[in-house]
């Protein structure tokens, strides 16, 4: 399913499908929301998680979202959950478009979690709110940009490890929320033997 995908199933029996298709398999221990807006031009929602020194992603640009409580009746749950708390943003069912395939993120970093992606369109950008614990800003990623491959790069992301990366501010996008954009928008990124 493209991002411009529209489910032909409800919202709710497409989240649901996710607890059920995994059966034996190691359940996501995290969740994140992609929110997609079009208007004023098409782009995605990332927070810049606030300098903490418990969280091995402190610091990074990623979508916002977080790991599972025992509370959290499901993923979907812990997804729609976590944006409220980081960003003050209410997701609704009806705004879920589809659910993208669970992928590892942290192994890098010796925090290894199964991450669950969902795709979220919003009609125009919503108000953030961020929750100054854990997030420090955030901003709008216009798509149109992150498929510019001139704007992509490789670099030492940890001492002795190269990945491809999207330079934003001081910082960059790499790592899962990379790989996740680059699947998303069908972005061909670099090989770590192509450094700029």
């Amino acid at each position: 399913m493209g991002i411009t995908d529209k489910p032909s199933v409800s919202a709710e029996a497409l989240a649901s499908t996710v607890e059920r298709r995994r059966g034996q398999d190691v359940p996501a221990g995290a969740a994140v929301a992609i929110i997609r807006c079009l208007d004023p031009v098409e782009s995605v929602l990332l927070v810049r998680r606030a300098n903490n020194r418990r969280d091995p992603w402190s610091g990074h640009f990623a979508f916002p979202g977080g790991r599972k409580d025992d509370d959290d009746i499901s993923i979907f749950a812990t997804c729609t959950r976590e944006v409220e708390e980081e960003t003050g943003i209410a997701l609704s069912p009806a705004e879920l478009v589809s659910v993208l395939p669970p992928q590892p993120a942290g192994r890098r970093l010796l925090a290894p979690v199964l991450v669950q992606p969902f795709l979220f369109e919003v009609s125009r950008r919503p108000a953030v709110c961020p929750a100054a614990s854990e997030i420090e800003s955030y901003f709008w990623l216009e798509t149109d940009w992150f498929r510019d491959s001139a704007n992509h790069h490789v670099t030492e992301v940890i001492p002795g490890v190269q990945r491809p990366v999207f330079p934003v501010a001081d910082y960059y996008i790499w790592g899962f929320t990379y790989a996740v954009l680059c699947s998303l928008l069908e972005v061909a990124c670099p090989s770590v033997g192509e450094g700029r």
